[in-house]
């Protein structure tokens, strides 16, 4: 892969990311995924009965463009318990933030030392925060090793997964990192971007809506 350049500025708010799409605005699709998720947004967005709490995550089609259904996964967290995605706290989760990145990525190091301090509140409004970890610093795949010296480096208190098979790439064509997804309660993809940002204000002002607005997606 041909290296890359990062520049960025700790103090901008423009977004910042690694790999070979720098940037991308929130709620792009991906064109190798758009066909199979075209009919989901009717589907997710139609009023369901009430029966009570659910304790099955919904059925696909899935994708990974905004509004389709985010696909449930299952990775290991630094000490290799397993992580499930679908697991009982995403049923009683307002929604659910999965933020991807890398030890050799400048945007992720930077994300990553403002998460608990900017996304931290939002766990008090039911919010879980999750972040995966794909490659090491030499770009191989993560080790449980770095996977826990990032997590005391950046002090973080949420799960920190490791892919080191890159399940999730779909969610970060040409290792575009730091990738920052939003799900709601409904398993829809309601946010997608790339790169950071001081202060995380996109994600946060993304997070808002959803809270605001859980029923709805806009492409």
């Amino acid at each position: 892969m041909r290296s890359v350049v990062v520049a960025f500025t700790l103090a901008a708010l423009a977004l910042t990311g690694c790999g070979s799409d720098t940037t991308t605005p929130a709620a792009q699709p991906d064109a190798a995924t758009a066909d199979a998720t075209t009919n989901v947004d009717a589907a997710v967005d139609a009023p369901a009965a009430d029966t009570g709490p659910a304790r099955t995550y919904p059925a696909g089609p899935y994708g990974s463009r905004t509004c389709a259904r985010f696909e449930p996964f299952t990775l290991n967290q630094c000490d290799g318990t397993p992580w499930n995605f679908a697991q009982d706290d995403f049923f009683s989760s307002s929604a659910t933030v999965v933020i991807i990145g890398a030890g050799w990525c400048v945007p992720c190091q930077m994300e990553a030392r403002q998460i608990e301090t900017e996304l931290g509140p939002y766990r008090e409004r039911g919010v879980r925060i999750v972040q995966v970890l794909v490659q090491n610093p030499d770009r191989t795949a993560i080790t449980p090793a770095f996977c826990n010296t990032w997590v005391n480096r950046y002090g973080l208190t949420i799960p920190e997964l490791m892919d080191p098979q890159q399940t999730l790439q779909p969610y970060y064509p040409g290792l575009a990192f730091p990738g920052n997804l939003i799900v709601d309660a409904r398993g829809v993809i309601r946010y997608r971007a790339y790169g950071t940002e001081t202060g995380l204000t996109a994600i946060k002002a993304a997070l808002d809506d959803v809270l605001a607005n859980p029923n709805t997606c806009t492409p």
